[in-house]
C-alpha cells in the first residue's frame, strides 16, 4: 500500500483485520456470559458464575501485561507479534469447544465435578494471552496522529458484535452449548484467518522522531495507564449496566428496552467513525478529555432528567462515550515507547481487569442500587480517567534527538 506524506498514514487491510479478530472476540464473550449461570448450575455449581468472573478479571490484571511484554519481545526477536497470536487463539478456541464437551460428558462422572470450572478459567485466560498483543498491531498499522481513528474499526466491529446481546440472547441460549460453543469457536479462528491473510507484519513508516525515542519506561506512565484502564471500567460498566437500562425503561416509553439498548449498541458502534476523524484532525488528547467530561456530565443529567429531554441526552452521551471508546488505546500507546506498545495496552486492560473484578465485588446487586448514586460513581469514574489524561501530556516519552 503506497502513501504519501499528505495522505492518512493507516493500513486499513490490515485494520480491518485486527477489527475482525476483535468482533469475534466480543462475540465468544457474549456466548460465554449468557452460557455460563446454566453450565455451572448443571454441575451442582449455581450461583458460581459471579465468583468465577471475579477470578477470571483477576487473573488478567497479571495476565495482559505479560502476554504484552513478551509480544514487544518477541516483534523484536523475530519481526513479528504474530506467532503468540495464533498460539492464543487456537488454545481458546479449543477450550471453547471443551467447555460444552466437559458439560455434556462429564455431568455423569463425579470425579469430574471440577474439571468444568477449570476448564472455564483455562479459557478466559487463554483469552488474555492473545488481546493485548493484537490490539498493539494498531501502533503498527497507523502514525501516532491516526490511530484514534483505526482504532474505531475495533470500536465498530466489537460494538455491532455485542449489540446483539439484548435481542438475541433467548436464541442464542436456544441453541443449546454444543452448537453455540462451536460456531463461537470457529468464528474467532475465522478472524485469526482474516489478520493473517492480510499479511499482520507490515507497518507504516515511521516519522524519525518516533524511532529515535528511548526504550525506558517511566514507572508514572505504567500508573496513569493503569488508572485509566481502570477508572474507564468503573464509568463504563456503571453507565452500561444501570444507568441506561434504568433511564430507557422507565423515560422512554412504548419500547421494549431490549429494542432500546440493541439500538443504543448499534449508534454507539457506528458513532465511533465519526469520533475517530474528529480525534484524528483535532488531536487524541484534547477530544478524549472532552469526551470523558461530557460523559461525566451527561450521566449526571441522564439520571435526573425527566421528559423529553432524556433521549437527547442519551443520544449526546452516545457519542461523547465514542470519544471515549475511541481514544483511550492510543493514549496508552502515546505514554510508551513505540517497541513497547504491547505492554502498555496489557497495562491498560490489566487496570481495566482490575477494575471490573473490584467493581462486581463492591457492587454485589447493581440493580438494588439507586441509579443517581451509580451516576456520581461513574461520573467521578470518568473524571478520573480524565485527570489521568491531563497528567499524562507531561510524560509522554521524549525523543533524544530534542534532549
Amino acid at each position: 500500500m503506497k502513501n504519501s506524506q499528505s495522505q492518512s498514514f493507516i493500513l486499513w487491510r490490515q485494520v480491518g483485520g485486527v477489527a475482525a479478530l476483535q468482533g469475534a472476540i466480543t462475540l465468544c464473550w457474549l456466548l460465554y456470559r449468557l452460557y455460563l449461570p446454566q453450565l455451572l448450575a448443571g454441575f451442582g455449581f449455581a450461583g458460581f458464575d459471579r465468583p468465577i468472573a471475579i477470578l477470571e478479571d483477576a487473573l488478567a490484571v497479571a495476565i495482559e501485561p505479560v502476554a504484552g511484554w513478551l509480544s514487544d519481545r518477541q516483534r523484536r526477536w523475530m519481526g513479528t507479534r504474530f506467532p503468540l497470536i495464533v498460539a492464543g487463539t487456537i488454545l481458546s478456541s479449543v477450550l471453547f469447544i471443551a467447555i460444552p464437551a466437559v458439560f455434556i460428558f462429564g455431568n455423569s462422572v463425579s470425579s469430574l465435578r471440577w474439571i468444568l470450572p477449570a476448564v472455564i478459567v483455562a479459557w478466559a485466560v487463554a483469552m488474555a494471552l492473545f488481546r493485548s498483543p493484537a490490539v498493539a498491531l494498531l501502533g503498527e498499522y497507523a502514525l501516532t496522529k491516526q490511530l484514534p481513528q483505526a482504532m474505531s474499526l475495533l470500536v465498530f466491529a466489537g460494538g455491532l458484535a455485542g449489540a446483539i446481546k439484548p435481542v438475541a440472547s433467548d436464541f442464542i441460549l436456544s441453541l443449546g452449548p454444543a452448537f453455540t460453543f462451536t460456531i463461537g469457536s470457529l468464528v474467532l479462528l475465522a478472524g485469526v484467518a482474516v489478520l493473517r491473510a492480510v499479511n499482520p507484519d507490515v507497518a507504516v513508516p515511521k516519522l524519525p522522531l518516533d524511532v529515535a525515542i528511548s526504550e525506558k519506561v517511566s514507572i508514572l506512565s505504567v500508573g496513569l495507564i493503569a488508572a485509566t484502564g481502570a477508572a474507564v471500567a468503573c464509568g463504563t460498566r456503571a453507565m452500561a449496566e444501570r444507568i441506561l437500562p434504568h433511564v430507557l425503561a422507565t423515560q422512554i416509553g412504548g419500547v421494549e428496552v431490549k429494542l432500546l439498548m440493541l439500538g443504543v449498541g448499534i449508534l454507539m458502534a457506528f458513532a465511533a467513525l465519526p469520533a475517530g476523524v474528529i480525534a484524528a484532525r483535532a488531536g487524541n488528547q484534547r477530544v478524549l478529555l472532552g469526551g470523558l467530561v461530557a460523559t461525566a456530565v451527561l450521566l449526571l443529567l441522564m439520571s435526573v432528567t425527566q421528559g423529553g429531554l432524556v433521549g437527547a441526552i442519551v443520544l449526546a452521551a452516545i457519542f461523547s462515550y465514542s470519544l471515549v471508546a475511541n481514544g483511550t488505546i492510543p493514549f496508552a500507546l502515546s505514554l510508551m515507547p513505540p517497541q513497547r506498545g504491547g505492554l502498555g495496552i496489557g497495562i491498560y486492560f490489566g487496570g481495566f481487569s482490575l477494575a471490573m473484578s473490584c467493581y462486581s465485588i463492591v457492587f454485589g446487586e447493581p440493580l438494588a442500587i439507586p441509579v443517581v448514586k451509580m451516576a456520581f460513581v461513574g461520573a467521578i469514574a470518568f473524571l478520573v480517567a480524565a485527570v489521568c489524561i491531563v497528567a499524562g501530556d507531561r510524560v509522554k516519552p521524549q525523543s533524544p534527538l530534542n534532549s
